[in-house]
């Protein structure tokens, strides 16, 4: 349950700061774009380790690759990843905000992912 209450807050602050935050420039995007679609790439190859270690400090004390693994259903019974079809990339204070529409041959799913101002991953949020 801990768990999911970090990855609720983590969402819950990307979406305040999507709402509030202003469209990053296309190089930006590009860069973080590509981290995040690794970050969907690892959580759909149930390779932890890699992304654990873009976590920054407080996302790294509070969710562990076991709290992880239990995302793994959600991503399952979406099936097969095929390809990322929207995103976005907003900044705001200091954080980037990375939106990803994933499509799988079941369903689609949204990965939120919020980088500090160290690039380090602050929030994780699968939907």
């Amino acid at each position: 349950m801990k768990k999911w209450a970090v990855i609720l807050v983590g969402m819950m602050l990307s979406i305040v700061l999507i709402g509030c935050g202003n469209k990053a420039d296309e190089d930006t995007s590009q860069v973080y774009r590509e981290k995040a679609e690794d970050v969907v790439k690892w959580l759909n190859e149930k390779n932890y380790e890699p992304l654990i270690e873009q976590f920054d400090a407080n996302l790294t004390a509070q969710l562990t690759v076991d709290q992880l693994a239990q995302i793994e259903p959600v991503i399952e019974q979406s099936g097969d990843f095929e390809q990322v079809e929207k995103s976005t990339v907003e900044e705001k204070d200091g954080m980037k905000v990375v939106v990803l529409v994933a499509q799988y041959s079941n369903d689609k799913r949204v990965f939120t992912i919020s980088y500090d101002g160290e690039d380090k991953i602050a929030g994780l949020f699968v939907q």
